[in-house]
């Protein structure tokens, strides 16, 4: 005699004995129908769950694919945005702003250098020491300055004579074709000429290129 075990996991509603040969009885048959619909209908809606589920993340994998492409293009416009920002800062931007702060300065500077000698505050006996050290000669010279700039210069002589001496053979003389800040110096042949608005300019020129 053969014995076997069967686990159930739903509890007995009814037991029917019957011989071996004997055909189950049609309310069982008709359950095993029922039971085996159930399961067909649970198993098309798990597959047609299953369906919605792979068609929402295909949807879903489909818009974040977008996303990143999307993201992924605007990455690039910004960088190219910020490498065309960066090229017209260095070659327009940066070159106008250095332009314009030399040209606030030598404006700044000029309008200070003029009202010195304006004022008669401009060194003119440094002037007139550098155009003779240039000449180098023990010739006789002739300074020429205008003449508000020689009355500065003999204001100068009379209270610093010893720390103003340029040599006896110095004269300083006014011409009253020269702009103010201007100095001429001459020892025969050899002539040497400084305008001071040129002198700025020549600066401002420099500090430009």
């Amino acid at each position: 005699m053969t014995e076997t075990t069967v686990s159930l996991t739903l509890p007995i509603r009814r037991v029917v004995l019957g011989a071996v040969t004997s055909p189950p009885p049609e309310w069982l048959h008709a359950h095993h129908l029922r039971v085996a619909e159930l399961l067909a209908v649970k198993s098309r809606e798990q597959n047609k769950n299953q369906a919605a589920i792979s068609a929402a993340n295909h949807e879903r994998e489909s818009q974040l694919h977008e996303q990143i492409e999307s993201l992924e293009m605007a990455c690039g416009q910004l960088q190219h945005a910020a490498t065309t920002m960066q090229i017209h800062w260095q070659q327009i931007i940066l070159p106008e702003i250095q332009r314009t702060a030399i040209e606030l300065a030598h404006a700044i500077a000029s309008k200070l250098v003029l009202d010195q000698v304006h004022n008669d505050q401009f060194p003119i006996e440094n002037l007139v020491r550098e155009v003779v050290d240039r000449l180098n000669t023990d010739q006789s010279i002739v300074v020429k300055l205008h003449p508000a700039d020689l009355a500065v210069w003999q204001k100068h002589v009379e209270s610093h004579l010893a720390a103003t001496m340029v040599g006896d053979h110095v004269r300083v003389q006014a011409d009253k074709n020269l702009a103010r800040g201007d100095c001429q110096a001459q020892s025969g042949e050899v002539s040497i000429v400084y305008e001071l608005k040129r002198q700025i300019e020549e600066l401002r020129v420099q500090l430009v290129s």
